[in-house]
C-alpha cells in the first residue's frame, strides 16, 4: 500500500471538516508512517501536536482514514524524531534548502520565523489563511498585504514566514525584509554619499519586500516620497509587497493620502492579542523548545495569568526556564509556578493570583455602573444591548485586573456567567486597550476614580 498517497487522500478529506488555519497548523504536519493490522502510526513534529491531535482531532482523522481504507482502524501518535526506529523512509529535505549557493542574496529573514513555528488561533487565523494565498501566487493575490496590530502579537513572525515560504517555492526570488526605519536611514546615507542610483536599484529590483513598522515613515516627507516611488515600481511590475504597522493605514497620523490609498489597495488584516487557548498553545510550544516539560494545570495557570502579548509571554517563560535550569527541574508543575511568581506564597493554598487584591469588587461594579449611567442590576443582568455589553466587558476586565478575582468569581458577580464568557470579555478589552485610544482613555478615567 502506498502510504504517501493514502495519507494525502486522507488529509484532503480532513480539509473538508476543519478550517484551513486549523488544518495547516495541526494536520498538515503529520505523517502516516505505518499501517499494519488496522493500526495506523501517525508521526507529529513534537509532543504538543501529539497530545493535541489525540485529544481534539482523533475522531476526524480516524473517520477519514477509515473511509479511505474501508476498515476500522486505531490510531497511534508518536513524535517524529523517533520515527527512524519504525520507518526507513527517505528523510525530508532541510527546511531551508533554498539558502544554498543557488541564491546567496541576503534576505535578512530570521530562521525561526516560519509557518512551522507559527501558532494559529482565533486572533490570527484570517491573516494566516490570506498568507496561504500569497505564497501560492506572490504578486497576484492580496498585493499589497497590510498586517496591523498591537505590539508583540506576531505580525513580524507571520510576515517573515510568508517570505520563507515564497523562497522555498521560488528559490531564485530576491526577497528583502527590513524595518521602515532602515529604509529611511539608508536613504539619508545615500543622499549624503551621492549614491541614490544604487539605492534605488537595491530596492526596486526586488521580487518581494517585507517592510516592518511602516508607521515610522509618517511625517517624513522625502522618505515617504521615495518609498511611494519604490512601492509603485514594484507593484506595477507584479512584485509582492507586505507591510506591517501598529495601526491600520487610515489611522497613521501624517501619512500621505497617496500612501494610505496604495496601502489599502490590497488586503488589510489585523492580528489581535492571543486568547486563552492560543496562549496555552504558545506556552506549550515555547516550553518544549527549551527541552522542558510542563503539567497541564501549570500551563493553564500561566495562560490565565499572563494575559499580555506573545513577546511578554516569551520573556516570562524565559525567566521561568532559567529558574528550572538553576534548580535542575525537568518538569514545571503548579507548585513551582506559584513559588516562581511569589516565593512567599503558600503552595498548598487554593487561592492564588499574580496580583494582590486591591479593591472591593462591589465597589468596582458600583463605579462602573455610575460611570456608564446604568443600574447595577442591568450591568449584572441578562440584557444583550450593545451599550450594556461593552460596559459589562469593561467591568469584567477591571474586576480581573484591579480586584484580582478569578474568572469564576467575576462570572458569578456579573449575573452567573460562565468563565469562557468572562475570558472572551477580558481578551476583547485587552485587545481594545492596546489598539483603541478611546477605550484606553475610558478605562484610565474609570480607574482614576477608584
Amino acid at each position: 500500500m502506498d502510504l504517501t498517497r493514502l495519507w494525502k487522500n486522507t488529509q484532503e478529506e480532513i480539509k473538508i471538516v476543519l478550517s484551513p488555519a486549523v488544518y495547516q497548523t495541526y494536520i498538515s504536519k503529520t505523517e502516516l508512517i505505518s499501517l499494519e493490522n488496522n493500526q495506523a502510526i501517525l508521526a507529529c513534529p513534537n509532543s504538543y501536536l501529539v497530545d493535541f491531535n489525540k485529544k481534539r482531532h482523533y475522531s476526524f482523522i480516524k473517520t477519514a482514514l477509515d473511509n479511505q481504507t474501508k476498515t476500522d482502524n486505531t490510531l497511534v501518535f508518536i513524535i517524529k524524531e523517533s520515527t527512524s526506529e519504525i520507518t526507513t523512509q527517505t528523510p525530508p529535505p532541510p527546511l531551508f534548502e533554498y539558502t544554498s549557493q543557488k541564491n546567496t542574496f541576503q534576505n535578512s529573514l530570521h530562521p525561526k520565523y516560519t509557518f512551522d513555528t507559527l501558532i494559529v488561533g482565533n486572533s490570527n487565523n484570517f491573516a494566516f489563511a490570506a498568507a496561504q494565498g500569497i505564497v501560492k501566487n506572490p504578486g497576484l493575490t492580496y498585493n499589497p498585504f497590510f498586517i496591523w496590530g498591537g505590539v508583540g502579537v506576531g505580525k513580524t513572525h507571520l510576515m517573515q514566514a510568508i517570505g520563507h515560504e515564497i523562497l522555498k517555492n521560488n528559490p531564485n526570488f530576491k526577497i528583502k525584509y527590513f524595518p521602515a526605519e532602515t529604509f529611511g536611514n539608508e536613504l539619508i546615507a545615500a543622499l549624503k554619499s551621492k549614491t541614490m542610483n544604487q539605492f534605488k536599484e537595491k530596492y526596486r529590483s526586488l521580487d518581494c519586500i517585507l517592510v516592518d513598522d511602516v508607521q515610522f515613515i509618517a511625517g517624513k516627507e522625502y522618505i515617504q516620497q521615495e518609498f511611494f516611488h519604490t512601492f509603485n515600481t514594484l507593484h506595477m511590475n507584479g512584485k509582492q509587497v507586505i507591510l506591517t504597522s501598529d495601526r491600520k493605514p487610515s489611522e497613521i497620523d501624517h501619512l500621505e493620502d497617496r500612501l494610505v490609498s496604495r496601502f489599502m489597495g490590497g488586503l488589510t488584516v489585523d492580528i489581535q492579542l492571543p486568547d486563552y487557548e492560543m496562549r496555552i498553545a504558545i506556552i506549550n510550544q515555547k516550553i518544549e523548545e527549551k527541552g522542558i516539560k510542563i503539567t497541564p494545570d501549570a500551563a493553564s495557570f500561566l495562560a490565565t495569568n499572563i494575559e499580555s502579548n506573545i513577546r511578554e509571554i516569551d520573556g516570562k517563560l524565559q525567566q521561568l526556564t532559567i529558574q528550572t535550569i538553576a534548580n535542575s527541574i525537568k518538569e514545571i508543575d503548579l507548585d513551582f509556578v506559584h513559588h516562581f511568581f511569589d516565593p512567599q506564597s503558600n503552595s498548598n493554598s487554593n487561592v492564588y493570583d499574580l496580583r494582590s487584591t486591591k479593591l472591593n469588587p462591589k465597589h468596582i461594579i458600583s463605579i462602573c455602573a455610575k460611570y456608564f449611567n446604568i443600574k447595577t442590576g442591568d450591568l449584572c443582568g441578562k440584557s444583550r444591548k450593545k451599550d450594556l455589553v461593552q460596559a459589562r466587558h469593561i467591568t469584567a476586565y477591571l474586576l480581573l485586573n484591579e480586584a484580582s478575582l478569578p474568572l469564576e468569581e467575576v462570572g458569578r458577580l456579573l449575573g452567573g456567567r460562565d468563565h469562557t464568557s468572562i475570558m472572551h470579555a477580558r481578551d476583547k478589552i485587552h485587545q481594545d486597550f492596546s489598539t483603541n485610544p478611546q477605550i484606553t482613555k475610558l478605562i484610565n478615567q474609570i480607574k482614576s476614580t477608584f
